[in-house]
């Protein structure tokens, strides 16, 4: 299982071509419509501007609904939430969790990277493994806004109305779902694909761009599905709990831009099949 693509998926792509169509579809029922669009967090220099279509789903939107309020997520009390949820509260480390195995891979990793071991150790795996592949995409190159943050700036500068699929403490709870894994399982294949990053992103930028979602899942979804219990928490179960809300959209006299990750979009259990299965007509923008 490489728990290591969700996080890939969910951290970045470095974009740098030019293609015919993009992660945005218009979704519409009753005469009535709303854009829904896949992000990725961190992003290169080079994936800007981002394809087209995105502006062109913003300009028309007068309200933006992300996967969560990023800025309670990203406040100052947000982060602490998130740090100390995430952080051992009894003086436990990693050391004591991980097998000695493991926890000398992920010793030498750190030192590889010139990172001390302590600025991973006192966190939780799920978080540690996150905290590794974001270092690993800023080490490629990955430090810039991503899509998500790009637009909230944006909207806020214009005034466009801003919510989020679930709440602060709902995300956070997901986030934590990831600690459910055996340690030794999330930070041996979070190490073990390292060295395959930079590959797994040529495949990735293409499958993003270019909305590609079938490539999607057969390059990370099927991968995670490996796992029933994570694949459950981090995207069925989130999923369906969105499906009410985004069925209310086409209810509302103004027009809204929801932005979620790109897995989210994939695979029989993704936002795009349960839409159409509710009678909702799916056209992808082109770039």
């Amino acid at each position: 299982m490489r728990l290591f693509t969700y996080l890939l998926c969910y951290t970045l792509l470095l974009v740098s071509s030019s293609v015919w169509a993009a992660s945005v579809w218009k979704v519409s029922k009753d005469g009535q419509h709303f854009y829904l669009a896949g992000t990725v967090h961190l992003l290169s220099k080079n994936d800007y501007p981002l394809p087209a279509a995105y502006d062109t789903a913003f300009n028309q939107s007068s309200e933006l609904l992300f996967e969560t309020d990023l800025n309670a997520l990203t406040s100052p009390a947000g982060l602490s939430k998130m740090m100390h949820q995430n952080t051992y509260s009894d003086g436990k480390t990693l050391e004591q969790v991980l097998s000695a195995e493991v926890y000398q891979q992920l010793k030498n990793y750190t030192t590889e990277r010139n990172m001390p071991i302590a600025a991973v150790s006192r966190f939780k795996p799920g978080f540690a493994a996150m905290m590794l592949a974001s270092v690993e995409m800023q080490r490629l190159g990955a430090a810039e806004t991503g899509v998500d943050m790009h637009y909230l700036q944006l909207g806020q500068q214009q005034d466009k109305k801003i919510s989020g699929l679930e709440t602060t403490d709902q995300h956070l709870a997901v986030l934590d779902g990831m600690n459910l894994l055996d340690p030794d399982v999330i930070i041996r294949s979070t190490l073990q694909d390292m060295p395959k990053v930079e590959g797994q992103l040529v495949d990735m930028k293409q499958a993003w761009r270019s909305g590609n979602t079938e490539k999607l899942e057969q390059l990370f979804v099927e991968d995670l599905q490996q796992v029933p219990q994570m694949y459950e928490i981090l995207l069925v179960n989130r999923n369906h709990a969105w499906m009410p809300m985004l069925q209310s959209l086409t209810g509302n006299e103004h027009t809204t831009m929801v932005l979620v990750g790109a897995l989210h979009l994939a695979g029989e259990d993704g936002l795009l099949k349960l839409l159409q299965q509710q009678g909702y007509t799916l056209v992808q923008l082109n770039e």
